[in-house]
Formats: structure tokens, sequence, C-alpha cells
């Protein structure tokens, strides 16, 4: 009877004790997969203003990667898949941006003209009056080729994949 009385005051320790565990298990598990999603987007933010409408330029990158020169005339610019871009286009409104591939067609613009990923969930592309974000895919990587002003046709330069 000692040993029944001891078990059963031990049982509800014993059951607190191992749903806590569990309980600590999941918070583990989750927060090592919300830490990997966290780290697994790469974004780059990238400030592109223009040399009257002659020219797009990047006067400031932040992030790990070095996508252009820095003030350099319709540069070229290196992307990587998977990277997501944050890009604050001064002038926007008279110098709205696109994305093109090599036949000149739309793939992401700035204004009324709509691009052929605009609504591919996974390039999630946003844009309003100063903005152009967008996450790199391989889909979107195999069609991109230049950027472009899509009212000035010379602010234009390559796009390169990494």
């Amino acid at each position: 009877m000692k040993n029944l009385r001891s078990l059963l005051f031990l049982l509800p320790f014993m059951v607190i004790l191992f749903s806590c565990e569990e309980d600590v298990d999941d918070m583990m598990d989750d927060n090592d997969s919300e830490n990997d999603d966290d780290n697994s987007v790469n974004i780059v933010a990238m400030t592109v203003e223009n040399s009257g409408a002659a020219a797009y330029f990047v006067s400031g990158i932040s992030g790990n990667e070095e996508v252009s020169p820095l003030n350099e005339d319709n540069s070229t610019w290196q992307l990587t898949v998977g990277t997501r871009y944050q890009l604050t286009v001064s002038g926007a409104s008279s110098h709205p941006l696109a994305l093109r591939d090599s036949e000149d067609n739309i793939l992401l613009s700035m204004n009324d003209i709509e691009g052929s990923f605009e609504t591919d969930v996974d390039v999630d592309f946003k844009s309003d009056a100063t903005s152009f974000d967008f996450t790199l895919t391989e889909e979107l990587a195999d069609e991109l080729n230049n950027y472009v002003c899509t009212v000035h046709a010379r602010m234009t330069g390559s796009v390169t994949i990494n």
C-alpha cells in the first residue's frame, strides 16, 4: 500500500515532466524551422537614380551582394537566384523601371504595363510610386535580360545572373 501511495504521489509529477519535455522539443523544432526560413531569404536593397533621361545608375546597395558598380550609368546588374531585391527608384514617376527579356518583353514593371511575372507568387512582385521589390526565381532568371525605363529607351542596362 505504501508503494502504491508513493507511485500515486509521483504520477502527477511524471506526467508534467514528460509533457513539458515534449513541449520544449516542439518549441525547439518550431524555432529551428523559423530560423531556417528567416535565414534562407537573402535581401539586397538598392537605390536606383537617374541621369536625366539618359541613364539609370545605382547610388547605394545594402546587403551582401555587389549588384552593380556605384554611380555608373546604365551599368550591368549581377543578380542571384533566390535573392529578394528591394529597389528604391528615385524619380520613378518620370522614369518607371521595368525588367525585360531578350526580346524586350516586359517581365516586371512599375507602371501600367503588366509584366508576365507580376502575378507569380514565388516572385512576390510589389511596386508602388517609388519601390520595386521582387524575388529572383529560377524561372524569372531564365528570361531576364535587361532593365529599362519604360518612358526613355536610352535608360537601359544588361542583367546577368549568378
